[in-house]
This record gives C-alpha cells, sequence and structure tokens, in this order.
C-alpha cells in the first residue's frame, strides 16, 4: 500500500494527519487512565479483571460459569477452578491435586482426572481412585442460578468432610 493511499481520506497535509491520530489516541488512552483512576482501580484490580473476562465472570468472591452441556470438565486455569458435570451433577474443584499442589488434568479418554506429579487419579465426581493423594479433590461451594453456576472460592470442601463434600454439588 503506499504512502499516499493511507492517507486519501485525510484532508490536511500527511504530517498533520498522523499527528491528530496519534493524539487523538494519546488523549483516549488518558481518559480511560483517569477513569479507571477515578473509579478506584488498581494494577491488582485490572490484573483480576483481565483473568475473569477470560473465563468465569466475577462477583466479589463468586464466579459465574454457564451451565456445562455435556458430561465432561472445564478448566479456568486463570482461577484455578474446573467446572465438571458428570451423572446429572455439575461440581466445581480446585485445580490442584491435594497431595503436592500441581495442577490436574481431565483426561477424557479414561474419564478421570489426573495428577502429572506423583500419577493420583481421581473419578469425575473429584473421589480419589490411587495415587499419593490421601484424600479427593477439593470442592469448592457452588450453587445455581438460573442458566449459570455460582462457585464461592472462599470456600474449599475437603473430601474429609464427608457431610459437606457430598453437599457441594448441584443437580442439573
Amino acid at each position: 500500500m503506499s504512502h499516499d493511499a493511507l492517507h486519501d481520506d485525510c484532508e490536511t497535509p500527511d504530517d498533520a494527519c498522523g499527528l491528530q491520530d496519534r493524539r487523538d489516541f494519546l488523549r483516549l488512552g488518558l481518559m480511560a487512565v483517569g477513569a479507571l483512576t477515578a473509579l478506584g482501580a488498581t494494577p491488582d484490580r485490572l490484573s483480576a479483571l483481565e483473568r475473569v473476562f477470560a473465563t468465569g465472570l466475577l462477583a466479589g468472591d463468586e464466579l459465574r460459569y454457564p451451565l456445562p452441556t455435556a458430561d465432561g470438565a472445564t478448566i479456568d486455569r486463570a482461577n484455578d477452578v474446573i467446572i465438571a458435570r458428570f451423572n446429572g451433577e455439575a461440581i466445581a474443584f480446585v485445580l490442584e491435586c491435594p497431595h503436592r499442589g500441581e495442577n490436574v488434568r481431565w483426561q477424557a479418554n479414561n474419564n478421570r482426572f489426573f495428577c502429572p506429579k506423583h500419577e493420583s487419579t481421581f473419578q469425575p465426581d473429584g473421589a480419589r481412585i490411587q495415587g499419593k493423594a490421601d484424600r479427593g479433590l477439593d470442592r469448592y461451594a457452588i450453587r445455581r442460578e438460573g442458566n449459570e453456576l455460582v462457585v464461592t472460592t472462599t470456600q474449599k470442601v475437603r473430601s474429609t468432610d464427608a457431610e459437606a463434600w457430598a453437599a457441594a454439588k448441584v443437580t442439573l
């Protein structure tokens, strides 16, 4: 593309048109920074927003996800959450293996979660099958609101608390 073709819609000399574009960009950028600052944005909050918009929608200590439409698992690495659907239930897990904190992986072909560090395996509901982990995957408190799952990330439930662990799921 020629230099002239880049500025066909510009009614001013080439240099002035380019400066105007840069001025507009800087003006709009500074206005955005000012607006975010006025709203109390900090680098930490902006980083959290970036993670959330890429995955679940954040509301305080809660993340919202669409209801899963098929059995399997969806991993939200940015927020360390697994959403699993199995046998008509939805469950939210902590992404980390309870043994040493390594991120588990969903193995769809084996219908299980797998920890690559010490080869612990877990059923789709998070129950321990075998390996060095001494318990099942930790669950988050979860509830259904309309067509969404709401996960409370400050409420972790260990499988050693059998009653609370069993209750930390949603029937679909």
